[in-house]
C-alpha cells in the first residue's frame, strides 16, 4: 500500500496546558473540516504534570489517528521542543502553534498553507493574533526598517497595526508556518533561547538567506496566553 503523503505537520509543545490544548485541538479539527490538506499533529509533553496519554480519547478514531503524542523527560524549552518534534517527521510544511491558541472559523490553516506555497521567496508566514477581548496583540509581528536588526539585538521591536499582508522582520511563534527545507537549512531554532525571542532569531536567520517573512492578517487567530513552556 502506498504511504500517504502528508502536506502539513502541526507542532505543539505542551507544558501544564492540557485544558487549553484540548480546546486548541478541537479548533484545529473544526478549521480543517472539508480541507484537502493531509495533516498530522505532533505534540510534545515537555516534562509537565499533565497526563496526555489518554488525549486521543477526546476525538473520534479518524481524528485521533492524526495525533502523535511524545514525551520529554526534561523541559526542553520552546525552541528545542519544536526541534525535537521536527526530528520525528519530514513533512514539507510545519505549523508551529501554542497550545493556548484558538482557530475560529474554517479554512485558516489551509489559507496560510496556500499563501506560503504561492510565493517561492516567502518561507515564513504568521497570522494576526488577537486576545479574548478581540483586540490585536501588539507583538504578533515586528516591522522591517532601518533599525529592525538593531532593535532585535537589544530585545525591542517595532509594531504597526496592519490589516493587509506585509513583509516584516518576524512573526510570533504562537502561530508560525515555515517551509521545512528552510527550517532544516537554518538548523531550526537556536536552542540557546529557552523561552522568548527564539522566533525573532529564527526569522532573522531566514531573512539572512535572502528569503522573506510575511505577516498575513487575512488570517486571524485568538491567543489566550494561558501557558508557557
Amino acid at each position: 500500500m502506498e504511504k500517504e503523503k502528508i502536506d502539513l505537520a502541526i507542532q505543539i509543545v505542551n507544558y501544564n496546558t492540557k485544558a487549553y490544548l484540548l480546546e486548541c485541538l478541537k479548533s484545529i479539527f473544526r478549521d480543517l473540516e472539508g480541507s484537502r490538506l493531509s495533516v498530522r499533529i505532533f505534540i510534545l509533553d515537555n516534562n509537565s504534570d499533565d497526563d496526555l496519554w489518554n488525549l486521543k480519547k477526546n476525538f473520534i478514531y479518524f481524528q485521533a489517528e492524526r495525533i502523535c503524542v511524545l514525551e520529554s523527560l526534561k523541559n526542553l524549552g520552546f525552541g528545542a521542543g519544536h526541534n525535537f518534534l521536527a526530528a520525528q517527521h519530514n513533512v514539507p510544511k510545519i505549523l508551529i502553534l501554542n497550545p493556548d491558541v484558538l482557530i475560529e472559523g474554517k479554512g485558516s490553516i489551509e489559507a496560510m498553507y496556500r499563501r506560503l506555497a504561492s510565493d517561492p521567496l516567502v518561507k515564513v508566514i504568521g497570522p494576526k493574533l488577537y486576545n479574548i477581548k478581540g483586540k490585536a496583540q501588539v507583538w504578533d509581528h515586528g516591522e522591517l526598517g532601518r533599525f529592525a536588526s538593531v532593535l532585535m539585538e537589544i530585545g525591542l521591536s517595532r509594531w504597526k497595526k496592519r490589516d493587509q499582508e506585509t513583509i516584516c522582520a518576524w512573526v510570533s511563534g504562537a502561530a508560525l508556518l515555515i517551509d521545512r527545507k528552510t527550517f532544516d537549512q537554518i538548523s531550526g531554532f537556536d536552542e540557546k533561547f529557552f523561552l522568548y525571542k527564539e522566533e525573532e532569531d529564527l526569522c532573522l536567520r531566514v531573512r539572512r538567506l535572502g528569503y522573506q517573512i510575511l505577516y498575513y492578517p487575512e488570517v486571524q487567530i485568538a491567543y489566550r496566553i494561558g501557558g508557557g513552556q
